[in-house]
């Protein structure tokens, strides 16, 4: 009787530990990510795979873009984004810079893909993104760009 008790408990104590293990949600890489240079990467494969509520969460509500063909706010900057297919990308050259509650990082970036249509190849443009830790996590609150047409 008292085997039987002991077995009836592991077997409880184990579904137990299995049920809570399983019910756990694995942490995104977004909930893994430590610094800017991981916040790039994730938001250009966000932007790559077009989740656009996870890259409009990770923009602030004043998010501002500046490339060679004017500055843009964030609902224009996710209306060009949205015209955007990226077959590949990478990023090079990459420095980060910390100050404060900002991290400012800079980076060369080669991208090719299609923009509203249209063939879009990047050789090493160069771009800058400050992002800001805040309480609902880190956004981007400014980006420029030196790239013709993105």
């Amino acid at each position: 009787m008292v085997l039987r008790r002991r077995g009836i408990s592991i077997i409880a104590a184990l579904a137990i530990f299995v049920c809570g293990c399983s019910s756990k949600s694995h942490p995104t890489a977004w909930s893994n990510a430590t610094g800017a240079e991981q916040f790039e990467r994730l938001w250009w494969s966000e932007v790559k795979a077009k989740n656009w509520n996870e890259v409009g969460y990770r923009m602030a509500a004043t998010y501002v873009s500046v490339t060679p063909e004017g500055v843009r706010d964030r609902e224009q900057t996710l209306a060009r984004l949205k015209q955007l297919e990226i077959e590949d990308y990478a990023l090079g050259d990459v420095d980060v810079r910390p100050n404060g509650n900002d991290l400012v990082i800079t980076y060369t970036l080669t991208l090719k893909g299609t923009l509203a249509s249209a063939p879009l190849s990047l050789e090493r443009a160069n771009m800058m993104t400050v992002w800001q830790q805040q309480k609902s996590g880190w956004v981007a609150i400014a980006h420029s760009s030196l790239a013709e047409r993105l």
